[in-house]
């Protein structure tokens, strides 16, 4: 549950009634088609956006698929720069909700509240984009949670705008569960999700998080100190760090070893 709920919202009769027509419209989603249909049509008149990124997955793990509907065309580098696993705006924004205890995020180059969001700002804006709200949804009964960044606002979000998100997200992640259960359904060998680091990697990223030397660490696994030096080494381009301590404060925020992530390296 959100640390702080998003306050009521009185919304007009109007808006009441495009909530209604939002919402059935929804339930009529099967398809990647049909989802583009919907957020570019009942969805944008509520709120409207140039981009929506949609991704589905473990959330509190970040292995995340990501699928963008858009209006226009968006800049390859853009479409980059939002999805790199390592270094990407929706990443970080995905770890901004989890430690905003899963409350929508509204951000925007006109201020506002926005302590400790300065850099995620500056990036988004230089991806064009100076209004962004995300809001996303946790893990029910064992599925997987999703995450939605509206990118592109017509105006700086605010409160009510956090307050449709709320209203939203329960349909936007049903609809797009649908979407992908029937892409599943018609495909016998869906991808499984990115991993960035191999099970080698993690296993040794797990002990240089312990604070193991190379040779300590090529005592537990049973390899030697060069081969651990190799990984380390990969570890870090992967991340895109300097040295071992970044690695492992980068590995924290976006997630990458996990409980699960050793209970399957120790198979």
């Amino acid at each position: 549950m959100n640390s702080s709920p998003t306050p009521f919202f009185r919304l007009k009769a109007s808006d009441l009634e495009h909530l209604l027509i939002t919402i059935e419209k929804s339930l009529e989603v099967q398809t990647r088609t049909q989802f583009y249909l919907w957020a570019q049509g009942a969805l944008q008149g509520f709120v409207p956006h140039e981009a929506l990124w949609c991704a589905w997955g473990d959330v509190d793990a970040m292995r995340l698929k990501v699928q963008m509907f858009a209006r226009g065309v968006i800049n390859p580098r853009v479409e980059s720069q939002m999805t790199n696993p390592t270094d990407g705006v929706l990443p970080r924004m995905v770890d901004d909700w989890l430690r905003g205890g899963r409350a929508p995020r509204l951000l925007s180059s006109e201020g506002g509240e926005q302590t400790g969001r300065r850099q995620l700002i500056g990036d988004l804006q230089r991806c064009g984009f100076d209004h962004v709200a995300a809001h996303g949804v946790r893990e029910v009964q064992g599925d997987y949670g999703s995450f939605f960044v509206f990118a592109g606002l017509e105006r700086q979000p605010d409160q009510r705008t956090a307050y449709l998100l709320e209203l939203l997200m329960p349909h936007m992640h049903l609809a797009l569960h649908r979407m992908r259960q029937r892409e599943a359904d018609e495909s016998s060998t869906e991808m499984a999700p990115v991993t960035i680091l191999s099970k080698r990697e993690i296993q040794v990223l797990h002990w240089v998080r312990h604070g193991k030397t190379n040779f300590e660490i090529s005592q537990i696994l049973g390899i030697s100190p060069p081969t651990v030096k190799n990984h380390v080494q990969k570890i870090m381009r992967k991340l895109n760090v300097n040295n071992r301590a970044q690695a492992v404060g980068k590995s924290a925020t976006l997630r990458l070893v996990t409980h699960t992530d050793l209970q399957e390296v120790a198979r």
